[in-house]
């Protein structure tokens, strides 16, 4: 049987349990308990079989476990999954292996159930050091469990640690985002990710908005507190790979990567997952009882397929490029798309380059200059 080695795919799995909805969350996740692990996991047991089939000729070099709250589930149940996905995919012997932690529901014994199950990378959820801000925002962690998992990754030398943090929290300091970022420098977090509060309808955080409880961060507020990360980091050895995202040299995270490469492909498995394989998109259904009814029926969890056209693509090669700090590969976007930017949007990126926002690299890339990373919606979107 030949395999296919040369474009890799990631796999993703979604776990949709959590112990409590942050006030932001915008994520499928639903409260936990054992028994409706257990029917979930056995969920998607039945979903990887069904698939197993359909990728037997392609390789996988990233895993990627996220949620919802990975480490809130049961002992042994990480454990179980990675037996099922190994015996059931093809994977190149480097792949990069994640999972999401909460430091709230992270211990010693899922720790070595992680590394024995081969887990190389874990994603620690940090978001800030302000007690007093995490319980107005309903996080559940403290400063105890969150010191305890950095004990735990410390004492084991475990090599690859990401951590997330949320910028843009009504009632953050720029001193407190800082100090989360040292602390995280401190403790040799080989990459650090800065999401920007997105206040999404139908959560906690945005019904606090409309009712004149809480005030969104400004724009300029937002562009000064990025600066200084991105001092504070550069001068730490890091470097900015992608908008949000920092790493010490050659610990870049590969699965991300290909969510900002059209021509990569993913496969999602479970509630809510998405997939994108060979130019077409996948959605499984987000509802819980309907994904475990359809895998007991042996149904497809996939409520909604679609092609993403040439012009689709073309906008999003332009988004997801510029995003990265290498920027767009101006020579592959004209074979492509038969387009030259240059020509096309001529008049846009001669004001952008006059204005020291956008440069063209020797080797013909066009990139964001550092310092506009904050405002590159606003340049994209001239170029679209």
């Amino acid at each position: 049987m030949a395999i296919d080695e040369s474009k890799p795919m990631g796999l993703y799995i979604h776990i949709p349990f959590c112990s409590k909805k942050c006030d932001y969350c915008d994520f499928v996740s639903y409260s936990m308990d054992h028994k409706a692990q257990q029917l979930y996991l056995d969920a998607l047991f039945t979903e990887i079989d069904m698939l197993k089939s359909k990728f037997y000729d392609r390789v996988f070099d990233s895993i990627f476990i996220g949620g919802g709250t990975p480490s809130i589930v049961y002992e042994g149940f990480i454990a179980s999954l990675a037996r099922k996905i190994y015996s059931s995919f093809h994977f190149l012997d480097k792949t990069e292996f994640t999972i999401e932690v909460n430091p709230a529901s992270f211990t010693k014994e899922k720790f070595f159930e992680y590394v024995q199950a081969g887990v190389n990378r874990i994603s620690v959820g940090v978001q800030c050091l302000d007690e007093k801000l995490l319980r107005e925002h309903g996080r559940i962690q403290s400063m105890d469990n969150i010191n305890e998992t950095f004990k735990i990754l410390k004492n084991s030398e475990f090599p690859n640690v990401n951590s997330d943090v949320m910028i843009g929290l009504p009632g953050q300091s720029k001193s407190s985002i800082v100090n989360t970022i040292n602390y995280l420098i401190k403790h040799n977090v080989k990459h650090i990710s800065t999401y920007t509060l997105q206040i999404e309808k139908h959560t906690l955080l945005y019904n606090k908005l409309k009712k004149g409880k809480i005030k969104p961060v400004k724009d300029e507020e937002m562009v000064d507190v990025y600066n200084k990360i991105n001092k504070v980091l550069k001068k730490a050895g890091y470097f900015r790979y992608e908008l949000s995202n920092y790493a010490k040299p050659g610990f870049e995270c590969k699965h991300n990567l290909k969510y900002w490469d059209d021509e990569s492909s993913y496969l999602g498995l479970g509630v809510a997952a998405h997939s994108y394989i060979d130019g077409y998109r996948y959605f499984n259904t987000k509802r819980l009882d309907t994904y475990i009814d359809a895998m007991n029926d042996g149904k497809s969890a996939v409520y909604s397929k679609e092609y993403v056209s040439d012009a689709e693509r073309r906008t999003e090669r332009i988004m997801l490029s510029l995003r990265k700090v290498e920027g767009l590969d101006l020579e592959k976007f004209k074979k492509d798309f038969n387009e030259d930017l240059l020509r096309s949007r001529a008049d846009s990126i001669k004001k952008m380059t006059e204005l020291g926002m956008i440069e063209i690299s020797e080797n013909n890339f066009l990139k964001i200059k550092d310092d506009y990373f904050p405002v590159s919606n606003s340049i994209i979107v001239e170029l679209l």
